[in-house]
C-alpha cells in the first residue's frame, strides 16, 4: 500500500511545473517527513482544484453573485472569507482570508498557524461541517462555505 502512494505521489510530482519536481519525487521515496509533506501539498492541491470546478460551476449556472468575477466566495464581517475546509476526521484545517492576508486554522488551536498571540487576531473557536466559527475582541464571527461547495448534486 505504501510503495503504491509513494508511486502516485512521485507520478503527481513529476508533473507539477517547475525545476524542482523530479528532485522532490526523488526525496519522496527515501523521507518519511517528505512523505507527510507530499500527502499535504496532495491535499492542498486537491483542495485548489475543487475550488476552481465548483467556482466554474457556479459562473456556467449564473449562480454566481457579486464578486464571483473575481474569484471571492463569500465576504462576512468586513473582510474575512472562508475559502476551504479540509482534512480528515477531526484533523481539520479552515483556510480563511483575514483582509489579503490567509490564515491557516486547525482544529484545537485557537490561533492560525505560524500567528504569536496577539490581542487582535481572530481565534477559532469551531469548525463544523461547513462552518468556521471566529472570535475577536468578544466578538463572534461565523463563516460559511455556499451550499453549492458541499452538496452532492
Amino acid at each position: 500500500m505504501r510503495r503504491r502512494f509513494l508511486e502516485a505521489a512521485a507520478h503527481v510530482l513529476l508533473a507539477l511545473p517547475g525545476p524542482a519536481a523530479p528532485q522532490a519525487a526523488a526525496a519522496l521515496a527515501d523521507d518519511p517527513a517528505a512523505e507527510q509533506m507530499a500527502v499535504r501539498e496532495l491535499m492542498r492541491l486537491d483542495t485548489e482544484l475543487a475550488l476552481s470546478q465548483a467556482k466554474k460551476a457556479l459562473r456556467s449556472e449564473g449562480l454566481a453573485g457579486p464578486g464571483a468575477a473575481d474569484g471571492s466566495l463569500h465576504t462576512h464581517d468586513g473582510g474575512l472569507k472562508l475559502v476551504a475546509i479540509y482534512g480528515v476526521g477531526k484533523k481539520l484545517l479552515a483556510e480563511v482570508l483575514v483582509g489579503s492576508q490567509p490564515r491557516v486554522y486547525m482544529r484545537g488551536q485557537a490561533l492560525p498557524v505560524g500567528v504569536k498571540a496577539d490581542p487582535d487576531a481572530y481565534r477559532l473557536r469551531g469548525i463544523s461541517g461547513s462552518c468556521v466559527q471566529l472570535e475577536r475582541k468578544g466578538e463572534a464571527h461565523t463563516l460559511c462555505l455556499p451550499p453549492s461547495l458541499w452538496t452532492a448534486e
